[in-house]
């Protein structure tokens, strides 16, 4: 694994994104599609769901490259669609001359309006991920579209979401298809999510963290992917400086009182089994019906809010990994 952390100041002066403007976008097309609503992993191995209706926007190049343009998936976080993040990517990416398509898998599920701590009980990043594997098999039947090149970017707990599709475990037990990612970009997921015996895509991963978000245990990031690194050597992990949460989001750095992961470690089992390390160092089963069911870990609040300099690294690094792998 690439650990790239002080090449974050070095690549200020790499051209990143160009401004992202509506000369960019030629249009903004509403679309939806069919997906699933697997509540956990358990659901994902006994195939056990709902189908459900995504609805979904897809930004347009006003300059696609051609003959047939690169593609990028936007998964939002626990929020949901946030000013200045998602859509504001979607305008980003069409600037490089690529389509983006940026899924709302909250209001696709009705729980848009709920409070964000119960969002995160009703929708499961596995279902989340889902949509994601929808959304590539839809929008790779798209003409303008190169099928080979569509990647995902994930926001938080979009963020776990694209870990998540990084790995066959999860991605060949959803996806009809055999069609495949083919970039992935994690920014700010969580690192304490794991699976007994991870089974890696071919997909080049871009893990991108802020040094100082409160809702990461970097070190729990650098020995996941300390391990990715003798598995999958396309794989990079970048920390940037002096960065806390969400650091595109058009709002004031500020701490903000909301559900915090931090100290909950989790491992699924191959039965699709998801077990939470206690504060007491028990393993326990969790249950998605109970908010206490990771076993007290929970800690309150983290730092959010609009950091230029990070937002400017990450854009950066972003459109370099792109230009490797889609080339």
């Amino acid at each position: 694994m690439k650990i790239l952390r002080w090449l974050a100041l070095i690549l200020l002066g790499v051209s990143g994104f160009s401004a992202a403007q509506s000369s960019s976008t030629q249009e903004i097309q509403e679309i939806e599609f069919k997906s699933l609503n697997p509540r956990q992993y358990e659901d994902v191995v006994q195939q056990k769901w709902r189908e459900i209706t995504v609805k979904a926007k897809l930004f347009v190049p006003n300059n696609p490259i051609l003959p047939k343009a690169p593609a990028m998936i936007i998964l939002h976080g626990s929020g949901g669609i946030s000013d200045g993040r998602e859509l504001t990517y979607g305008e980003k990416f069409n600037s490089l001359g690529m389509y983006a398509l940026v899924i709302d898998s909250y209001l696709s599920r009705a729980v848009d309006k709920m409070p964000h701590a119960r969002r995160l009980f009703e929708i499961s990043t596995f279902a989340q991920a889902s949509d994601a594997i929808a959304g590539l098999d839809h929008i790779s039947k798209f003409n303008e579209i190169d099928e080979s090149k569509i990647g995902v970017i994930g926001f938080s707990f979009g963020g776990i979401t694209s870990y998540f599709l990084n790995l066959e475990n999860v991605i060949s037990k959803i996806s009809k298809t055999q069609n495949r990612f083919a970039a992935n970009i994690s920014f700010y997921g969580t690192c304490q999510f794991s699976f007994e015996t991870p089974k890696l895509t071919k997909t080049p991963f871009l893990f991108v963290v802020g040094e100082k978000d409160e809702s990461l245990d970097l070190q729990a990031c650098q020995s996941k992917f300390d391990k990715l690194d003798k598995k999958d050597p396309n794989s990079k992990f970048l920390i940037i400086p002096d960065a806390h949460h969400a650091w595109e989001v058009n709002s004031p750095l500020s701490y903000r009182k909301t559900i915090n992961l931090r100290d909950c470690y989790t491992v699924y089992t191959e039965k699709g089994l998801m077990l939470t390390i206690r504060n007491d160092g028990v393993m326990a089963p969790f249950d998605p019906e109970k908010p206490t069911g990771f076993g007290g870990c929970i800690k309150p609040g983290y730092t959010i809010g609009k950091n230029s300099t990070a937002e400017k690294i990450a854009d950066n690094y972003i459109k370099k990994f792109l230009t490797e792998v889609f080339k």
